[in-house]
């Protein structure tokens, strides 16, 4: 059952404003500065001697005894109260100053201090008795939140839970909605309901899109609160959907940033109790991420390494894998399909952009774990690893694998977007065997999707998402050397491609419509030309190339031979 939020055992420090309902204060008359009146008092002093210095948060009592005789103090008085951080002055003129200053008034509406004035026959003690006991009692009921919240959340540690109790326990104490994301802003949790259209769209696309990332007015937020290490209150950035403020807290180990707590629609009354939370849940989960990451690592490498062994046959026997699949919780029953992504032309990328070899080291870490999400998310028990720019997938597609194209295409269209998203303009190419057995057909499966990503690789056919039995064609011709397809296309359409390009006809493009359609009507309706033009043009194709048209096999040859020069970019 989870435990219910601690109540409020107290009330927060008072405002200026609330102490004017307290004892003697309510008697005492506002004479400027009322734009000051919603600071919060930390405490209260009597300034009964000339060496008093105003403090942040203190609000002054004085008969003016110090200053009686000096006018320019008095005024300057109000200045010190202000450049401190001071939350007003109560001044008793009688018997000493009989009357304030103008000066004095004028000043403190300019900065607004709050300055009030009170009858002689008022005690000062009798205004700062009920406030003192107000303030210690606020201090007393933060020092019990703070240690009921240190509580929570030190139970939470010891009893080993992860982020998504962490975030729950969070959002149950602030009674409000909270997000989690490591550093790349990939969603780890969420609790609450509500929200604005970011923390939705955050929530739908697993993590912050980039394109909010990368506004300049997030990223001066963020190099903020990486400088102030600890929760800070943001204002709202409703250009990028951020409607709304929010408290956001880095998650530090050291010196480096494991992630961040957002926190939005926090009750403004205990915003001074969600900063003391979000320090201590932030510290709690520097804890649960350094530990599920450290666990996370131990087991991608001993099931990496058990991916590796089946994809190169190394396993041992057939026992030795069935018990390391069982002790891994992967299922060895059933079929298998094994998922190759590359990304395309990535040495091309890198010339492009000249990154440094640290900065591509964590974009290939940052590769692999977008992918493992995505995949993680359909097939929870997939062995997937690593390599230099792709990342290899094992899916356990069970017993019935007649649907298994519709879902693992779906897939591989998934982890296409997502990765679309994280970097536009940065593409992968997806590959898939087709259904085997494990662990005896594994390594043959690898074998086939690695001649389908290198196919595709050849052939510049970039952004694909491929399964083994649909490459066909181009997955047979990828086994044949270059200059040899260049030769057989040359043999078969060198003299089509010489009269088009000395005419600027278009003699090959109405034998690729021709053959496509296999029929005369549709291929002159796909070339927009008149019936009788296709006619015309093929009568010259038979010319000029000696090919028989009505041969079958003559068909097929130059099919393949138009097929090799799309591939080549002939």
């Amino acid at each position: 059952m989870a435990k219910k939020a601690p109540e409020v055992l107290g009330e927060p420090r008072p405002t200026v404003r609330d102490a004017m309902r307290y004892g003697a204060f309510a008697g005492a008359r506002l004479v400027a500065g009322e734009q000051g009146l919603d600071r919060q008092i930390e405490w209260v002093r009597l300034m009964e001697t000339p060496d008093i210095q105003p403090r942040s948060g203190d609000l002054l009592l004085t008969t003016g005894f110090p200053i009686k005789d000096d006018r320019a103090a008095q005024i300057r008085l109000i200045g010190r109260i202000a450049e401190s951080g001071g939350v007003g002055l109560v001044v008793k003129p009688l018997p000493y100053l009989k009357k304030l200053a103008p000066e004095m008034l004028s000043e403190s509406e300019r900065l607004g201090v709050p300055l009030f004035t009170v009858a002689s026959n008022v005690q000062l003690i009798d205004i700062m008795a009920p406030l003192l006991e107000r303030i210690i009692n606020a201090e007393h009921w933060r020092l019990k939140q703070s240690l009921e919240i240190h509580r929570r959340f030190t139970e939470l540690v010891l009893d080993g839970k992860g982020v998504n109790e962490i975030c729950r326990t969070l959002a149950e104490l602030l009674e409000s909605a909270v997000v989690i994301e490591d550093a790349s802003f990939h969603l780890l949790a969420h609790a609450g309901g509500g929200g604005d259209p970011h923390r939705k769209e955050t929530i739908q696309h697993q993590g912050t899109p980039q394109r909010v990332l990368f506004d300049p007015q997030i990223q001066r937020m963020l190099r903020e609160l990486e400088q102030k290490r600890g929760p800070i209150k943001v204002p709202a950035y409703p250009h990028v959907g951020m409607s709304r403020e929010r408290l956001i807290a880095p998650i530090l180990a050291s010196n480096q940033v494991l992630g961040y707590i957002s926190v939005l629609d926090n009750p403004p009354h205990n915003e001074e109790l969600a900063f003391l939370a979000l320090e201590q849940a932030a510290l709690v989960l520097a804890l649960s991420i350094a530990k599920e990451r450290e666990l996370s690592e131990v087991e991608g490498r001993v099931r990496g390494e058990f991916l590796g062994d089946l994809l190169f046959g190394t396993y041992g026997d057939e026992a030795a894998a069935q018990r390391r699949a069982r002790h891994l919780g992967y299922p060895l029953h059933g079929s298998h399909v094994v998922m190759m992504v590359d990304i395309d032309d990535f040495r091309g990328f890198n010339r492009a952009r000249q990154i440094s070899e640290d900065a591509i080291q964590a974009l290939k870490r940052e590769f692999l774990r977008r992918v493992i999400a995505v995949v993680r998310a359909t097939y929870q028990r997939a062995l997937v690893q690593g390599r230099s720019d792709s990342v290899v997938a094992l899916l356990p597609i069970g017993t019935e694998a007649g649907d298994h194209q519709v879902r693992v295409h779906a897939l591989g269209m998934q982890v296409k977007q997502s990765i679309s998203d994280w970097k536009p303009g940065f593409s992968v190419s997806v590959g898939f065997s087709g259904p085997t057995d494990a662990p005896a057909g594994v390594a043959a499966a690898q074998r086939e999707v690695m001649s389908v990503m290198d196919s595709l690789a050849r052939f510049k056919r970039w952004g694909q998402v491929v399964a083994v039995p649909e490459l066909g064609l181009t997955g047979l011709l990828a086994a044949v050397a270059d200059e040899r397809l260049v030769d057989y296309t040359r043999r078969l359409l060198g003299s089509l491609v010489e009269h088009d390009r000395a005419r600027n006809g278009s003699l090959v493009a109405t034998l690729r419509a021709y053959l496509e359609t296999g029929e005369q009507q549709q291929a002159a309706k796909q070339l927009r030309v008149h019936p009788n033009t296709l006619r015309y043009r093929l009568d010259r194709i038979r010319e000029i190339s000696g090919v028989d048209l009505e041969d079958a096999e003559t068909r097929l040859n130059l099919a393949v031979a138009l097929r090799v020069q799309s591939l080549l970019g002939m």
